[in-house]
């Protein structure tokens, strides 16, 4: 039997960032980069009388339905797929009306993965995998298996967990593992 392994959507496989700082720009007509956001969540980094209209995008239909695949990610979990069951977890239930665009979405950016591996939850604390790639400590704290953390603009002084910073580490990662 395969071991499991469980990938977090935003911001390990999908990159929201990227959709939501282009929105941001199209919103407010200026551009937010990434050095801005750097050690800190969005809604912290913008004016504060901006900072709900930042967050409302997540809750719109459509919004999530066209957001870049991460760099590396399908060739990378498309190999990983032969040696483990991939599932894809993540916490929908924080914006439940992305659940139908991010079903889609998942469909067209990873085939091979069955959609009986997509896990909509509420909790990471109920995904049963051998190992679980998220961007939120949280996550990796109530997991019951190995937790690594991808890399991202809010999480850079988390030092408790495993930690790869692109597909590419991810891949290495795997590598070493027999």
């Amino acid at each position: 039997m395969k071991e499991v392994l469980a990938v977090d959507l935003d911001e390990v496989a999908a990159d929201t960032v990227a959709k939501r700082l282009r929105r941001y720009a199209a919103d407010f007509g200026e551009v937010l980069s990434r050095e801005a956001i750097h050690g800190k969540q969005i809604r912290d980094a913008v004016p504060p009388s901006r900072s709900a209209q930042v967050e409302a995008c997540l809750d719109e239909p459509g919004f999530s339905r066209d957001v870049p695949v991460m760099r590396d990610a399908r060739w990378v979990l498309e190999e990983l797929a032969g040696r483990f069951e991939i599932i894809i977890a993540t916490s929908a239930m924080d914006h439940p009306v992305s659940l139908h665009d991010r079903y889609l979405w998942l469909r067209e950016s990873f085939p091979f993965v069955p959609d009986r591996g997509y896990v909509f939850c509420g909790s990471k604390r109920y995904v049963r995998a051998d190992y679980l790639i998220d961007d939120n400590p949280r996550n990796l704290e109530i997991f019951t298996g190995h937790g690594i953390l991808f890399d991202a603009h809010h999480n850079v002084s988390e030092k408790r967990f495993d930690r790869v910073c692109s597909w590419r580490d991810v891949h290495r990662y795997f590598a070493t593992r027999p």
